[in-house]
């Protein structure tokens, strides 16, 4: 399986790029809750839709929105059942247009954890444990 593959199973975007301890899923068009932490003191959880890597992530307890502009390299293990490694991935660093050079007085630094575990036909259930880091900028601060 490719990575991107396995990260849209999983209800992974490069918002899987946006993580934490997230529902498990299988259907990609569902919403995923992510817990970032911030070079600016801030812990956030947030809800990311499964709409491509640029997606914002909505802060659950305020009004504010992180917006991406560049991520760091992903990583992910994809393991089954019995703890075996099935696939493990690196995804290389990317940055939104000429937005990720901008800096802005709410940007931030944020690194992130997922795990998600689904039901594959053929080989049961798989763990999937991904890290990266995203750098966004919030809108309001809340």
């Amino acid at each position: 399986m490719k990575a991107r593959s396995l990260l849209a199973i999983a209800g992974m975007t490069m918002a899987a790029l946006l993580a934490g301890a997230g529902a498990a899923a299988a259907d990609p068009t569902k919403a995923q809750t992510l817990t970032l932490v911030c070079d600016s003191g801030r812990t956030y959880t947030v809800v990311v839709n499964s709409s491509g890597a640029w997606s914002p992530a909505h802060d659950v307890i305020s009004t504010s929105t992180l917006i991406p502009v560049s991520f760091g390299e992903v990583h992910g293990t994809v393991t089954d059942g019995t703890g075996s490694v099935v696939d493990e991935f690196t995804d290389p660093a990317m940055v939104k247009g000429s937005s990720g050079s901008q800096h802005r007085a709410t940007s931030t630094s944020c690194t992130f954890t997922s795990d998600d575990t689904f039901n594959d036909p053929d080989r049961g259930p798989l763990h999937v444990h991904v890290e990266g880091s995203v750098v966004g900028f919030v809108t309001p601060l809340g």
